[in-house]
Formats: C-alpha cells, structure tokens, sequence
C-alpha cells in the first residue's frame, strides 16, 4: 500500500527520465531543459528517434469522441501523440486532453496491481494483492451472495462509463444475468438523448461544418468540449456565411467567438423555445416553400401542433410572455425566430438549434429538449446537410455474445421495480437513473440489514462491479452514494487511477490506459464522412496491470462453474424431479472445462441411479442447457481477432489490414493513403496549408460512398411532432409533491420552476474541456492548464460580500451541505447565479496531484431528478454564500 500512497509528485518527476524516457510533452514547466552545450546531443537524438520510432495507429481514450491518434513508440515508451489525418471524425486534431493521455501510463499515482481492502471504506488502505488472490475473493463473495439470494443475478449491480470497452463490460454483466445496469445517461444526455429519439428517431448530431445559422442555448462548446466538430462550428464562419447565436447566463469562450451573445434567466429556456415555435406557426414561418414541401412529406402530428399554438396551450407561450419569464425582449425572440427561419428556407435546413449532449440541467429539461426538436423540425433542419444528420455509419459488427441463458431467479432491476405508480413515466427499463437506484438500494438494503420485511419488488443489491466510472464524484449526493457502497458486501472497481469511488472498493483491478490495449473496432457514423477505427496497443503494458478483456475473461473461468452450480441448485424442483437434490450438492465439482457433466465422476459419487439421471436431465439442453453457463465463451476471441474477423468478413483481407495499419478504414481510402499519407510517419507528407480541410478534401476526392451518404434514407412520416403514446402519463412534481400530467407537446409549468430567496443564488454547473467530467483529475499535464475551478460569482455580488479573486467562501445548499471555495468576480455572469466547472474536488487520499483542488459537484449538488425520465437536475441546486 505505501507504495501508492507515498508516490509523491517531486518522486515521481525525478525518475521521470527512467519512467517515461523522455515523453515528448516535457517541454511542461514541470521538466528542466537540457544544458545548452548539450542541445546539439540532443537534436541528434531526437531526430534518430524519430526516424527509428514506431508509429502505431490508436484513437484516444480520453472523453467519448475518441479521435484518431497517431503514438510514437521509442524504444518501448510512448513519447508523442499526432492527430490520425486518415480518421475522418477528428479531422487531423488532438486537442489539450487528447495530447494529455501521454501522461496517463506514467501517472504517479497510477494503479499498478490489485488491491484489497484491509481497512474501513473510504479510508484508502488497502494491501498488494496478486491477481489469484483478487479473483479468489471476487469469486468467495459473488458465490455467497448469489447463494443466499437464491439465483438472483440482479443482487450484483454493474456501472460502466463510456468507452470502446464498455461492451467487453457489458457482455460480462450479461453473462452473470443482473438487470441492475447503470452509466452515465442520466448523468449526462438522458433528456436531450429521449426527447430527439422519441420526436425524429435519433438522437442525431450537428452538421457544424455546414451549418448556415447556429442557435446555441448554454451549450459552452468552446470551452466546455473543444473537439473537431466545435472547430468545424467556428472555422470559417464569416467565410461561409453562417450565424452563430449563443444564449446562456454567463460571458463564456462561446459568447466571446459567437456572433451575438443574450443573457438569459437560469432554468427559462423552454420558455424561449416555446415562444420561437409560436413565432414560427403564428407567423406562418412553417409554410415556406421548402419548409412546407419537407413537412408534408415527413412530419406526422403538424395539424396538431398547428392547433396547439394558436387556440390551445400553447396560444400564450406569445414573446411576449417568454420575455416576463427568461428576461430576453420580445423583439429579440421575434427576431432571432425570423432569422433562423429565413437561413433555414434559403440553405434547405442548413440551421441548426443546437442540442448539447450535457442536458441534465433543470426539471423541465425533457420538455425543453422536445421543443428543440420540434423547432427544428418545423424549419426543415432533421437529416439534412448543415443541419441535424442521424447518424448512418459503415457497418462493424459489436463485440458482443448473445447465447447466455435466462436466469429465472433474476429480478427486475431495482429502480423500475420499485418505481411507484404515476413516477417518472420514461424512466429507461434498461439503463435506469443513477440517482433514483443508488437511493433506492440504500434503503432497501438499510431496511434488509435490520431485518425489517422488503415489499413487493424490493430485495438487497449486495455487490456492485464498475469499470472507469466514478459516481462518488459524478453523480449529486456524495455522502448518500457513499452511504449506499457501504450497505454492499462486494464492491469491484477496475479503473486506472484510485479515484474516490475506488476508495469504497472491496477489491480494484487495475486496467490498462488505452495506449497499452487493442480495443474491438468501432464505427463512427454521426458525421458525413463515415469512418471505422481500429485502436491498437501502441506500448506494453506497464507494471502489473491487465486490459479489461483478459480481466474479464480470467474472472469468468474462474467464477463461472460456480455460479452455474448455484443456479442449478435453485432451479431444481424437487416435486418435478421427483427426488430431493443434497443439501451439499454442488455441480461445479461435476463439470468439465466444456462443461459437460463428467457422468463418471458423478456415478462415482453418487449411488444413487435416479438422483444421478435427474442431474443429468436438469443440466441437458432440453432443460438447463449447463453449457451455456460457461461465461468465458464470450470471449473466445481477443479484440484482435475480432477485429480482423469482422473486417475482413465485411470489407476484406486488404481493408483489414489497412484498418489495422493505418488506424482507420473507408471505402477508398487506399487512394488517399497512396497520394498524401506517409507510409512510415503516418501523417501528411505534403504540407497541406488546411490540413482539416485536407482530411475532407481526401475523403470528398476519393470515397467510394454515395455524396451526402450521411443523409439517412427515410420512408413515411417517420417524425413524431405528437408524442401522442405521452398524453395523460402521470407524474410526481418534485417541488410540491402534487400528482401531474404529461401533454403531447411540450408545456410551460410554473409549477416546476423556482427562483432563489432568502440570499440564496443558483448553482450552474458545466464541463471544462479540460477534463472529462470526473475521469482523469489527476493527470498532471492538465493540472498544468487548470489546478482549481474557481467559483464564479457576478462581481457586484462580489463587493456585497466583501470578497475579491482567490478569497475563500462557504457554500451551503438548501440540504446543509457545504463546501469551501476560491472565488472569481467577474462582471460575465448574472447576480443570481454562481457557477463551477466540474472535475475537480476529488477527496481521494491517494491522489497526490488532484487530490482537494477546488469543489466537487457531488458534494454541493443538491440530490434533484427530472420528473419525467429521472436525470440529474444538477442546476436546480441553491445556495448560501459566507465569506470565510
């Protein structure tokens, strides 16, 4: 254990050399520079490096855009990191995090071998373990808990972030039968994700590139996710003759690159959508010549909606009433919905209200994000160029298994089985709400834990496993999240870095980073130019960490006889088979490495001839089926194999090789490899002026797929403008507890919005582009750039409170919670809203580097949902403010 924990900053740097053998960002402030007599030395080296260095195709794993990569091996160590000009969806750039997952194999703090805990949870101790013995417990646990709840999969619950390995996870959590599956949806993009897929099909994307006028409603691209497409959305703007209209309650990087800036009230935006849809049909702005010919071929519901805005509800959402509630002038409103319509019936849906993935804002957010769609829709901007695409990539099968049994004993998982009626009517049956299970298994397992009797529905969730997902600092409500992995007798954490969640493990495996593993194939779709991408291992793996494939393979073998043992001993009918089964029966001692049943070994044992023909009856395909029990058939192949499987089944031997070679694959791209990609360099050998405008120009040039291939063919009226399925589901107000009713179209409520009082002000929270909200705050290359989220605060409140740049405050919520933080006066966001980035405040004793470096969201956050799908409502948090 000391060995982690004792691993210091300036430690580490001084064997850095050795460690890292010169990564090439130590240009860092970090690193002292070589003496200058020795310069000459050293170019020499660089430049004998560079010619014999291995440069291995990658795409990075640091946030869910995985970019291409291009890593540059010396001498056994990753030193460099290039954009992939060949992979279309990063269109030759590697942004500040993407350059930063050079420092992830060489974290000081990095998890290097398994651990088990010796002392309470959430203390940080814990002893070396080898991998035998982590299993070993894994294994002694899983079977205990299985066991006493009589088969019931769903007792072991499994969370998993995103990531090209996520279906190597899932396929585990398949195989051991649970329903209990959580992400980062509801964390993340539940509402913006439900209220697009429900109205057109798909959650879609944005034609930035193409785009002719861009509505952006607090969705920060600039700062907040800076990645290709954002490029795509500021490049050139004024040159193709495109708007860009940014709306949000503080001054951000977007405001300051946006060609008009507007302040709105926090918590309104449904309202100005609302009002922009009336404008639209009360002004016949729907009607245009293209907008009319779209809409009649495509959109179901138009009457509808028609008849809503003018004599129903919806006739008062007027500017006019929006400017009462978001403060924006109802000539702005008016304006802004003639311009968008105007470039809109011009450029043939070339616009784009633009839908951020972060959309777990407010308690509305569901009716909110629908009224973007419907808006969009209205103006012809669904699967159009330079508007929304849906999202039509080139086919790559998944890694997935799909010859598991059904386990009969597995219950439903948790948060839909105990969803009361006339609750959360779209709570998602398969990944669920983060808050509303980690809740309910709280106290469903307190109540099991003291022996009180579990209603209908309930029973213990007693293990968890989670793979590079950290919910202690991602989702609102630390102490209660805390409070629930107490309640479990297994938690298994497999991540890189021993983050907060880690610290209430049971058990942490530890994972490769991404340079050090070949990931199953991926393909990227939700851009023009369609591109499949191949990951592959650009380094060994460090220490004695393992990919999550081998992880989840070897714990297979070693617990999958077991649990098919348990299930056999639950399942037997005594009254069917007609003969009582031994109490201290166990099947795996009978089961071959196929898993047949070793009919000799159990006549051996057993004297009994009609006990030993009914085993042999109950494990057969026509009644268990035993042999597909084994979970590590799942993973008969390696993800290279794989990979080279589907490739070339799909594409052939020769795109397989490319694909493998190169990093990524579409048709046609041996051309452009041949004119501009250096075979040994992997990058440009002509120096393309415009190299993003290169990787376009190469694929327009060359690819064998049909020109706007993007465009998704469609038959009928495949949009929805009438959530008609919707119309009088009940819901629970979570401010005044009264029952209410969801309406086809989106509706204003009152009723759901609240306003700071009593010196309180809202808590806005949003990402940094920095960091991908909570997944790697240790990484010291983006600790150079950002070491503390500062809290913003509008600089008059400021002067109220006495406080000036880097004083310290006390924030309290309304639930008592409180943290301490620096301050930020500025006059760039309103008085009655505060503001802090995400991905920093870890409380975990091993991080050296980010550990107690500003506020965690979980901790302030106050513990809020949406009514309607059960996403965080993370800006409905209010607070105090006391100079320290």
């Amino acid at each position: 254990m000391s060995e982690i924990i004792n691993l210091k900053r300036r430690n580490f740097l001084k064997g850095s050399a050795a460690a890292a053998a010169g990564v090439a960002v130590a240009s860092s402030s970090a690193y002292a520079l070589s003496a200058y007599e020795e310069a000459e030395s050293t170019k020499e080296k660089k430049v004998k490096d560079i010619k014999n260095a291995k440069y291995i195709p990658t795409f990075c794993g640091m946030c869910v855009n995985m970019c291409g990569a291009i890593a540059r091996n010396v001498d056994g160590k990753v030193t460099k990191l290039d954009p992939n000009p060949l992979f279309t969806k990063s269109r030759n750039f590697l942004c500040a995090r993407g350059n930063a997952g050079l420092a992830a194999p060489y974290d000081p703090d990095r998890l290097k071998w398994p651990l088990i805990r010796v002392g309470k949870k959430g203390e940080g101790k814990f002893r070396k373990a080898t991998w035998e013995e982590a299993y070993e417990y894994i294994r002694q646990k899983m079977i205990k808990i299985l066991d006493e709840e009589k088969d019931n999969r769903s007792a072991i619950a499994f969370g998993a972030g995103a990531g090209a390995e996520e279906p190597l996870f899932a396929t585990f959590a398949n195989g051991v039968g649970s329903g209990n599956f959580v992400d980062h949806f509801t964390t993340c993009f539940a509402p913006a994700f439900m209220a697009n897929s429900l109205t057109f099909g798909s959650w879609g994307s944005a034609d930035f590139r193409r785009s002719k006028y861009v509505l952006m409603l607090g969705a920060n691209r600039a700062e907040a996710i800076v990645t290709p497409d954002t490029l795509d959305l500021f490049r050139n703007t004024h040159k193709r003759g495109a708007k860009i209209v940014y709306v949000d309650v503080r001054y951000t990087n977007t405001a300051a690159h946006a060609d008009e800036f507007i302040v709105i009230k926090p918590g309104t935006d449904l309202a100005l959508m609302l009002a922009m849809i009336y404008e639209t049909i009360n002004k016949g702005y729907y009607k245009t010549p293209y907008k009319a010919e779209y809409l009649a071929k495509n959109a179901d519901g138009l009457d509808e909606l028609v008849e809503y805005f003018t004599n129903g509800e919806g006739s008062k959402y007027t500017p006019e009433w929006a400017e009462k509630i978001t403060e924006i002038p109802a000539n702005t409103i008016k304006r802004l919905t003639k311009e968008f319509s105007d470039a809109a019936e011009k450029y043939k849906g070339a616009a784009n209200c633009y839908r951020s993935r972060k959309s777990t804002w407010y308690y509305q957010d569901f009716d909110f994000r629908r009224a973007q769609a419907i808006f969009n829709v209205l103006h012809g901007c669904v699967n159009r160029p330079g508007g929304i695409l849906l999202g039509r990539g080139l086919k790559a099968e998944k890694y997935e298994y799909e010859d598991f049994p059904i386990y009969d004993n597995a219950q439903t998982r948790i948060d839909i089985a105990t969803n009361p009626k006339g609750e959360y009517p779209l709570l998602n049956p398969t990944k669920g709400s983060w808050q509303i299970f980690r809740n309910k298994v709280y106290e469903i397992n307190t109540k099991w834990k003291k022996g009180e009797k579990l209603k209908e529905g309930e029973y213990p969730v007693r293990g968890m496993f989670i793979y590079r997902e950290n919910p202690m600092q991602s989702v609102p409500g630390y102490e209660k999240t805390a409070e629930m992995f107490e309640t479990m007798d297994l938690v298994v954490v497999i991540d890189i870095i021993p983050n907060d969640t880690a610290m209430y493990a049971d058990v942490i495996l530890p994972d490769t980073t991404y340079l050090e593993r070949t990931s199953p194939v991926k393909s990227f779709g939700t851009l023009c130019q369609p591109v499949i991408g191949w990951r592959n291992a650009t380094m060994l793996p460090m220490y004695s960490t393992k990919p999550l494939y081998n992880i989840m393979k070897e714990l297979s073998e070693k617990v999958e006889k077991d649990l098919a043992a348990i299930t056999f001993k639950h399942t037997w009918d005594a009254d069917d088979m007609e003969v009582e089964l031994p109490a201290d029966f166990n099947l795996a001692k009978y089961l071959t490495d196929d898993f047949e049943v070793d009919e000799e070994k159990l006549k051996a044992d057993i004297k009994d001839e009609k006990l030993v023909e009914k085993i042999i009856e109950h494990a057969s395909e026509d009644d268990l089926d035993i042999a597909t029990f084994k979970l590590s058939a799942a993973y008969e192949k390696t993800p290279e194999e794989f990979n080279e499987e589907v490739m070339t089944e799909i594409y052939g031997k020769k795109a397989a090789e490319i694909a493998k070679e190169y990093g990524a694959y579409w048709p046609g791209i041996e051309k452009a490899i041949e004119e501009a990609i250096d075979e040994h360099l992997k990058v440009f050998k002509i120096d393309y002026e415009d190299k993003a405008g290169a990787v376009y120009n190469l694929y327009d040039k060359y690819s064998k797929l049909p020109k706007d291939y993007c465009i998704k063919p469609k038959k009928g009226k495949w949009i929805k403008l009438a959530l008609r399925n919707l119309e009088g589901k009940k819901f629970k107000n979570p401010i005044n507890n009264q029952e209410e009713t969801l309406h086809k179209f989106p509706k204003w409520r009152d009723s759901l919005y609240e306003e700071p009082k009593n010196n309180q002000v809202r808590l806005v929270i949003g990402r940094h582009g920095y960091f991908t909200q909570s997944s790697h705050p240790n990484n010291y290359l983006l600790l150079d750039l950002m070491n503390y989220n500062y809290i913003w605060i509008n600089d008059a409140l400021a002067k109220e409170l006495g406080v000036k740049f880097k004083d310290e405050v006390e924030l309290t919520n309304r639930t008592g919670q409180k943290v301490i933080g620096k301050v930020y006066p500025t006059k760039r966001i309103r008085k009655d809203t505060i503001f802090v980035a995400t991905g920093m405040g870890s409380k975990s004793p091993m991080l050296t580097l980010g550990g107690n470096n500003g506020i965690s969201q979980a901790t302030i956050a106050e513990d809020h949902t949406d009514p309607i799908i059960g996403a965080s409502s993370m800006n409905e948090t209010f607070v105090t403010i006391r100079k320290v």
